[in-house]
């Protein structure tokens, strides 16, 4: 588990973890730097995201843009991030089964990991700022042209 702790979850995993005495085998390093993160993602296959509310989550695009297939829930927002069997897997929330069904299938099928993998980080690149700024600039430049504009002379008898 890679992140801060807001809801308790992390203690609640790593208490669970000792009471079945598997704490050796799992790695909880809590918050990561940036370059941390980048570093540390070279050790891992798969990114799930196992929430029961979220809408546009960072570390899901993060995950995406470092090249990690991501296996998440539904919930919230994240059906309009994530195209399910095209730049990411879908599950159900609380939805274990299908938790396991989806890594297992990255695993058994490396191609299909790669392909998703791929998407993902070709979707994400065009949120990057330099390309959405760029979105920004355009929109506002089409919305100004097309909006009626009053002349100097009708500004001036009006006022």
């Amino acid at each position: 588990m890679i992140g801060t702790d807001k809801d308790g979850s992390m203690d609640e995993v790593k208490n669970k973890a000792a009471a079945q005495g598997v704490s050796h085998q799992l790695e909880i390093p809590g918050y990561l730097s940036k370059n941390d993160w980048k570093r540390k993602s070279k050790d891992f296959d798969i990114f799930i995201n196992t929430t029961n509310f979220d809408n546009m989550p960072v570390s899901v695009v993060e995950a995406m843009a470092l090249g990690l297939p991501v296996v998440s829930t539904n919930a919230g927002g994240l059906p309009y991030l994530i195209n399910d069997m095209i730049d990411g897997m879908l599950t159900n929330r609380g939805d274990a089964a299908g938790f396991v069904a989806a890594i297992e299938r990255l695993i058994l099928e490396p191609e299909l990991a790669s392909r998703i993998s791929d998407n993902a980080r070709l979707k994400v690149e065009g949120f990057d700022w330099a390309v959405v700024s760029s979105q920004w600039r355009n929109l506002i430049s089409m919305s100004s042209r097309s909006l009626p504009h009053r002349s100097s002379a009708a500004h001036t008898q009006s006022t």
